[in-house]
């Protein structure tokens, strides 16, 4: 590298750092808006919370209870948000909007270390900050960032991995390609559906020094990987050592295995649909772009074209999408939107490049300025878009009410509600958060109104 480029190198390096922080606020501020008046407090945010609350020897070897069964591959998320916990849960009473807003700040620092990322990969600050502004405002993510859930998370660890691969990581350290290769594969721990984009994130270690013939890289970085993977699996030999009966993941092992034997055949149409389905409910909400299966294919063809000297950049945008189309014709259930979350960064990345791809560098400029304020344009339709969705009004009448319960000084043996909560909430988990007690042998019985105000009623105990 010469001295200019040398200088340019690190005029980009500045400049894109000083830019990341107030993403990063941002980014934050409006993933946590209102949190604490309507924190999406649901059966799996109770579950997941409270075993966060317990110390860290106590914590599962296994991650939480899929919706198909089974349970995801390892504790890495139970982790994760035990560290968020003990971070901002002080500040907050240790409620459970506290670790909204951990793996709020989770994203967010994710957003900001892509930006960084592709600052330097493309050169270009419009192309990285339209690419961030894209990813980060799309409503239906944005109204799942602040929850405590694991999907939204082995998403940040996901996108964390792709900025680690694309600013060159694997190339420095065994210590730098390590902590990514953990990264990417905490993703996995945390939600399954990661398992397209860190497959490419480990193609992207490999493929990189593979292509430019240093195999002492390759090896040291398929070492790495391989470590990697072995060590953040004990806790599952562990588990299934002792616990042999429970089987991970046995709705997708099924799948797999009914394809494989030829029971059943791959469902490529229904991948196709589902996919770009999925991004119509994430990048799309509430509109719908015509088309937009063709769009797609075109955006990652002219990717694929204009970037065909760049494997690692083609790893984590093109290959994951194929990744994923492939993988999930071999699930034979329904798919949902918020299975193809870790994919977003991959596929708005993608069509940010595409659409910038112009014969001539001013031309590319004036389109990736164009697509930013564009993006910035539909920010504030976005926003309140995610408002109406995933919110629980109810939570700021539960916290305050708790409180009251609490200060009343004595053991429940009942708090109920006088207003609807939703099907799998619970009336009494902020109050044994904030350290009160229910006893089903205790005299008392409280209800909670809606205006927030509660009754103490002393009832006969057997």
């Amino acid at each position: 590298m010469s001295a200019q480029e040398l200088t340019g190198s690190r005029a980009i390096n500045r400049s894109s750092l000083a830019i990341a922080l107030p993403v990063f606020a941002l980014a934050l501020a409006i993933r946590i808006h209102g949190i604490s008046q309507h924190f999406w407090m649901l059966g799996d945010q109770i579950r997941d919370w409270a075993i966060a609350l317990r110390p860290f020897s106590e914590l599962p070897l296994v991650g939480p209870p899929t919706h198909v069964g089974g349970y995801t591959i390892g504790p890495a998320f139970y982790w994760i948000l035990w560290i968020l916990r003990v971070t901002f849960g002080p500040w907050f009473d240790n409620l459970p909007h506290a670790g909204g807003i951990g793996q709020a700040a989770l994203q967010s620092a994710a957003d900001a270390l892509l930006l960084v990322a592709v600052w330097r990969r493309t050169a270009s600050p419009w192309i990285a900050l339209a690419t961030v502004v894209i990813i980060a405002t799309a409503a239906f993510d944005l109204s799942l960032a602040s929850l405590v859930w694991n999907p939204p998370m082995g998403a940040a660890l996901a996108k964390l991995a792709m900025a680690a691969v694309l600013a060159d990581w694997h190339r420095r350290s065994a210590v730098h390609a390590a902590v990514t290769a953990a990264v990417a594969w905490s993703a996995v721990h945390a939600y399954t559906g990661a398992i397209f984009v860190v497959l490419s994130v480990f193609v992207a270690m490999l493929i990189d020094p593979f292509l430019r013939r240093d195999r002492r890289l390759a090896l040291r970085n398929a070492a790495a990987i391989a470590v990697v993977i072995v060590l953040l699996q004990l806790p599952l030999v562990v588990f299934q050592l002792t616990k042999p009966r429970d089987a991970a993941m046995g709705a997708v092992t099924g799948s797999l295995s009914r394809v494989l034997s030829g029971e059943s055949s791959p469902e490529i149409v229904k991948s196709l649909n589902g996919y770009a389905e999925a991004v119509q409910v994430i990048e799309f909400m509430p509109g719908r772009m015509p088309a937009l299966g063709w769009l797609l294919v075109i955006s990652a063809s002219l990717v694929a074209l204009r970037f065909r000297k760049d494997p690692t950049l083609l790893a984590v945008t093109v290959l994951p999408q194929i990744a994923a189309i492939a993988g999930y014709s071999l699930f034979l259930d329904d798919l949902d939107a918020y299975y193809y979350l870790s994919l977003m960064p991959a596929t708005v990345l993608t069509f940010v490049l595409a659409v910038t791809t112009m014969p001539s560098v001013r031309f590319a400029r004036a389109t990736a300025i164009l697509t930013l304020v564009v993006a910035l344009a539909f920010v504030p339709m976005r926003l309140r878009n995610a408002a109406t969705m995933f919110q629980m009004p109810q939570y700021r009448i539960l916290v305050d009410a708790s409180r009251k319960v609490r200060s009343f000084g004595q053991p429940m043996q009942q708090i109920r509600t006088d207003f609807p909560l939703p099907p799998s909430s619970n009336a009494e988990f902020l109050f044994e958060v904030l350290g009160g007690t229910i006893d089903r042998r205790a005299p008392w019985v409280c209800v909670i109104r809606a205006d927030g105000e509660v009754t103490f009623n002393q009832v006969p105990v057997s």
